[in-house]
């Protein structure tokens, strides 16, 4: 952690950077394989004009631990309790980052510490697919009300929604200026409904005609994906002091 104290009289407080290590808990739901399709307009099968692409939301489950970085800031607001901001990143099939604000109250100050730390925070998702490849025997392009697509737009799912977070972080001074910290504890999100983008520009929701089972019917899917850091996670890092 890097300490900048800022000289101001009676408002001169210390401003603590930190950055490490970041292990989060995936938890995933409804991360099936499905299509899209424009059916509706013309007809299922490969002896009519349907064009239809296959999603591969479930070869991309990330349920399990997942790591990242983070780089955070920390200022003392009162005697043992400090602010916190930081920047959690995510890495993956289904990449994310979060930004999270909360304090640290010290229930053990010294050259140890050890410290309880809730974090409330919002985080956004993204599950990316690549370029769309529509299915062999299909008519390219794909036409449904939400737009059109065909072979080599982008793909991706975006999810994002709110995160709380609360865990023990001990700390411990190596020397004046290097120290180690740590963290573990539990969080949980909540994710509101994903959209699938063609581009980033064209929006599909899953609740969408055109979104059906992977069945090559017309079937709507019926799917809700949902992916949150709920569970256990953990956290270390380095401290510098100037």
């Amino acid at each position: 952690m890097v300490v900048v104290c800022i000289e101001g009289g009676l408002f001169a407080q210390e401003i603590t950077y930190y950055g490490g290590l970041n292990m989060n808990t995936i938890s995933t739901q409804d991360f099936n394989n499905f299509h899209i399709s424009d059916w509706e307009t013309y007809g299922l099968g490969t002896s009519t004009s349907e064009g239809r692409v296959s999603i591969p939301l479930g070869d991309r489950d990330v349920a399990g631990e997942n790591p990242g970085i983070l780089l955070g800031a920390t200022t003392s607001i009162g005697s043992g309790l400090n602010a916190i901001g930081e920047i959690q990143y995510g890495l993956g099939n289904v990449t994310y980052i979060g930004l999270f604000t909360g304090v640290s109250y010290a229930l053990i100050e010294g050259n140890f510490s050890l410290g309880i730390t809730p974090k409330l925070g919002y985080i956004s998702a993204t599950a990316d697919f690549g370029a769309i490849e529509l299915i062999d025997g299909y008519t390219p392009p794909v036409i449904i009300s939400e737009g059109t697509f065909t072979n080599g737009d982008s793909l991706s799912m975006d999810m994002s929604g709110f995160a709380i977070q609360v865990g023990l972080t001990p700390s411990f001074q190596v020397s004046d200026q290097i120290g180690i910290f740590g963290q573990i504890g539990y969080g949980m999100s909540f994710v509101s409904d994903p959209v699938i983008k063609v581009n980033d520009e064209i929006e599909i929701p899953l609740t969408a005609t055109g979104v059906v089972k992977d069945d090559f019917s017309g079937t709507q899917a019926g799917l809700n994906p949902e992916a949150g850091t709920s569970g256990l996670y953990f956290q270390m890092g380095i401290s510098y002091k100037l």
